[in-house]
């Protein structure tokens, strides 16, 4: 097993190039930049949603169920073509859902905090976690593109981080001594 952890040390060395170039990708990424990766997202939504339509009509020729794939198709591809024609709106409005979402939660987590039995650790960490995540949520809720920009470039250099942690393991790994059993 030691072995074969050894011999694909490669396999983390290209894992981690991949992660510092996704890094340096995302430190660079602009609004705009964002904006096409959005119109993209949405293309491709709306082309799973025309992929479903021909299966629904498929279906109706061999006078098999329909339903279920005629509306998912329909909705797809709804949400595609509204994605296309407002990329900006339609990431301002996914960051605000979100904003939504990471209140929610906060919120649950300071409640399951309330509730907690007094025997258990890591208290404080919770509160710090739940508070944390009702910020977030209120800061994407009112100023989501900021908070996007903020979270993009701090993913950039957490990937860059453990890319190059990753490149450095690898090469751990390779220069690990076999025991003799």
């Amino acid at each position: 097993m030691e072995n074969a952890g050894k011999k694909n040390w490669w396999f983390l060395a290209v894992n981690g190039l991949i992660l510092v170039f996704f890094g340096v990708l995302l430190l660079w990424f602009t609004k705009p930049v964002i904006e096409i990766l959005v119109f993209y997202f949405g293309l491709a939504i709306l082309a799973g949603g025309i992929i479903l339509l021909f299966a629904a009509i498929r279906n109706i020729i061999k006078d098999k169920q329909t339903g279920m794939i005629l509306f998912e198709s329909i909705i797809s591809i709804a949400i595609g073509v509204i994605i296309m024609l407002s990329p900006g709106n339609s990431l301002a409005v996914f960051l605000v859902l979100t904003g939504i979402w990471a209140v929610i939660i906060g919120i649950v987590q300071l409640v399951i905090l309330i509730n907690v039995k007094k025997g258990i650790t890591g208290k404080n960490l919770l509160l710090l976690n739940g508070l944390l995540t009702i910020g977030l949520g209120i800061v994407l809720f009112f100023n989501p593109f900021m908070m996007a920009a903020i979270m993009v470039k701090l993913f950039g250099v957490l990937a860059l981080i453990f890319g190059v942690l990753m490149i450095y393991f690898s090469f751990a790994v390779k220069s690990i001594k076999p025991h003799d059993e």
